[in-house]
This record gives structure tokens, sequence and C-alpha cells, in this order.
């Protein structure tokens, strides 16, 4: 989805049309990723999200209100500097956030450049189950009039989808509404 390669065999089609026929520039900005393994960067707290929408990166009410979605607002707004601590130790003053809250601020990341299709890798793998609820529940009210692709592990997360895809060794193995799916001993998942 994100042509970082294409496909071997057969297409992907956006709205009927091969993605390999769409300009790349213009398919970038409706499309937001957030990786399991995610780029964090040696900014400031404000940067950090803002790197997400370059455009609008001294937007601070619009960054504001993305770190409040991710919940990582609270702990930026205890930082000494605020939304202008610098997140690394490694310069004078900086400071190195925990991993979960670094995760919020990628997932903040995601929220201000506010794609059309928004793909997150594992995005709460390393956050608090409560913390992951609260974002999760913020994020499907994100998803109205979007496209979200949620990969995980854990059904937890994706319990509250319009669908999900059970894969097993690359080939889809089980699909359905979340209703539909019931987990087994063995921890697999079949329609009920």
């Amino acid at each position: 989805l994100l042509r970082f390669y294409d496909p071997t065999e057969g297409e992907v089609l956006i709205n009927g049309k091969n993605l390999t026929n769409i300009d790349l520039d213009c398919w970038y900005k409706k499309v937001g990723a957030l990786f399991q393994e995610f780029n964090f960067y040696h900014f400031t707290a404000k940067e950090n999200i803002g790197v997400g929408e370059p455009e609008k990166v001294e937007d601070i009410q619009a960054i504001i209100e993305a770190a409040k979605k991710s919940e990582a607002h609270d702990f930026i707004s205890e930082y000494e500097k605020g939304y202008d601590q610098i997140l690394a130790k490694s310069f004078k003053g900086g400071i190195t956030p925990s991993t979960g809250q670094k995760q919020k601020i990628a997932l903040a990341r995601a929220f201000f450049k506010d794609p059309a299709i928004l793909i997150l890798d594992e995005p709460t793998s390393a956050i608090d189950p409560k913390s992951e609820y609260e974002i999760f529940e913020t994020l499907f009210d994100f998803a109205k009039n979007k496209t979200v692709i949620i990969i995980s592990h854990r059904f937890s997360t994706v319990r509250n989808a319009n669908r999900i895809i059970v894969l097993d060794k690359g080939e889809i193995i089980e699909q359905g509404k979340h209703e539909e799916l019931m987990e087994i001993e063995n921890g697999k998942y079949r329609v009920a």
C-alpha cells in the first residue's frame, strides 16, 4: 500500500486504479503510517509530532489536539519546557521519554497528519492497557469517514473494527465482523 515494493502477482487498486499509476507524492499526502518500529527524532516534542505534516508544524493548537488524542498531552505538559522540550539526552537540557511515551508521541504524529488512510502496525504495543483502551476509543472516533488498517496480534485491539481479517502464513484464514469472530483454545480465531 505504501509502494515500498510492488506486488509480484496481481495488483493493488485504489478506486479501480492501479496503485502503480498513481503519483506517489499525491498518494503519500493521503496516507499515514505508524509502524511497530517507528521513527523517533531528536527534536522537541512539538517537532516530533509536527513532522507528520511539516507545512503545519507551527500550528501548536493542532499539535496539542493530536497529543490529546494519543494520550501524550498530559506527560508532555509536565516536561520542564512542555512542547518545546528536546527529546534526546544527547542535547543540553534534553530528556529521554519512556518507550510508551515515545509511542504515544509517534501516534500523535499520525493523528496530526490526519490522513484519509491510516495504517497502524501494533500502534500500542508499548502502552499500558488503560491507555490503550482510551487511545482506541479516540481512534475509532477519528476513523469516521477514513480508512484505518490496524495490524495486531491482540484481538482486544481490533474488536471494534468493522472488518477483521485473520492471516496465517500470508493467507487469509478467517474474516468477518467482530461479533462473528471468537477466540478458540489454541489462540487462533474462527468465524462463529
